[in-house]
């Protein structure tokens, strides 16, 4: 293994797992004479969890390399991953809080970028980076992944040549997973050559992808006219831009940008509108913004005495032409449209149904 070539006058943070990866840049570190220490996290999901949390201590005593770990013992049931993950990472930033580390380094490697960019691709969402991006922010800290050159295969040799001690995880080879079938039914069968595409892919359209980036304008990204200018790909980007202001972990599938987007193309010119559990589309006139508040219903009622228009500041309504594919027949008017009420109902096939909007 080549060297990491990081700064050695550096202090890191090593967010370990026990598992080879991450034991394998343990040792490169201390081979290569870096100063760090490491964290890791009991989650208490896995039996044998306690028991990789001690030998990576008593690994760690033989170097005098000084170990943080958490031990969280608080149930975890629904989007375990994504809890988990904000728990490491949490913990991290405390660490970091308390101590002069300046960076965090992480042992995710070949086989990870690879699986992370066929997992974006199946699921068309908006990444700022194709597979994995080698330095990064996270919580405010530098994030930094030395061992991205090299595949989870070379990485086990690694530890077994140096009798490096690690332990497998065996929920990896849950294949119900996304990632773990991904890694199992299709990055284990691919070819030397077949990676060597495959990152060459990757590169060639993180380029692409940074160049549609770096044109989008931030500072008029809740501007109607703008949005309106920029082709599919690149509002899609800015929308996620936007709602991203609410917070780093907010994103939105292409089902929601489709949607915002009809809204957005609406002749109405105030509009509320919930996207997700939490976030909240916002349209005045010629601006958009997204919120985390739910706002409080407004009242109001308008009467359409005969076919025609209706512009008012909560919708737009053209029934000067036919009207019929609104069910609403010349026998019909006068109309009032107003808001839903809690006590409004519909019908449909003959079951009663909440009316919603």
């Amino acid at each position: 293994m080549s060297d990491l070539n990081l700064d050695k006058k550096s202090k890191y943070l090593l967010a370990c797992s026990f598992g080879p990866d991450s034991m394998a840049l343990f040792y490169m570190l201390i081979s290569q004479g870096y100063d760090f220490e490491c964290a890791i996290v009991n989650y208490h999901l896995r039996e044998e969890s306690t028991s990789e949390v001690d030998g990576l201590l008593k690994y760690a005593s033989k170097y005098g390399v000084k170990v943080h770990a958490l031990d969280y013992k608080e149930p975890l049931t629904k989007n375990k991953e994504s809890k988990c993950r904000e728990i490491r990472y949490s913990f991290f930033a405390d660490l970091f809080s308390k101590n002069s580390y300046d960076a965090l380094l992480v042992a995710h490697h070949q086989d990870d970028k690879i699986e992370t960019y066929l997992m974006q691709k199946q699921r068309q969402n908006c990444p700022i980076y194709y597979g994995i991006n080698e330095k990064t922010t996270i919580k405010g800290m530098k994030v930094i992944r030395p061992l991205l050159a090299y595949s989870k295969k070379e990485l086990m040799e690694y530890c077994l040549k140096n009798n490096v001690p690690f332990a497998v995880d065996k929920t990896n080879s849950d294949i119900s997973i996304l990632r773990n079938k991904i890694r199992h039914q299709i990055v284990g069968k691919m070819t030397d050559q077949d990676r060597r595409d495959v990152l060459a892919e990757i590169d060639r359209r993180n380029a692409e992808l940074q160049k549609m980036i770096s044109s989008i304008d931030l500072e008029r990204i809740n501007e109607v006219n703008y949005l309106k200018s920029l082709d599919e790909n690149a509002f899609k980007y800015a929308i996620n831009f936007l709602v991203k202001r609410l917070g780093d972990n907010h994103s939105l599938s292409k089902e929601n940008v489709g949607e915002i987007k009809k809204i957005m193309l609406s002749k109405k010119p105030n509009v509320f509108s919930r996207v997700k559990r939490g976030v909240y589309f916002v349209k005045e006139y010629d601006y958009v913004d997204f919120t985390d508040r739910e706002i409080e219903p407004i009242d109001y009622s308008f009467v359409l005495n005969e076919p025609g228009v209706l512009d008012t500041e909560y919708f737009y309504l053209d029934f000067t032409k036919d009207s019929s594919n609104r069910n609403v027949k010349t026998s019909d008017y006068p109309l009032t449209i107003r808001n839903v009420r809690p006590s409004d109902y519909i019908y449909i096939k003959n079951n009663k149904i909440s009316a919603r909007r």
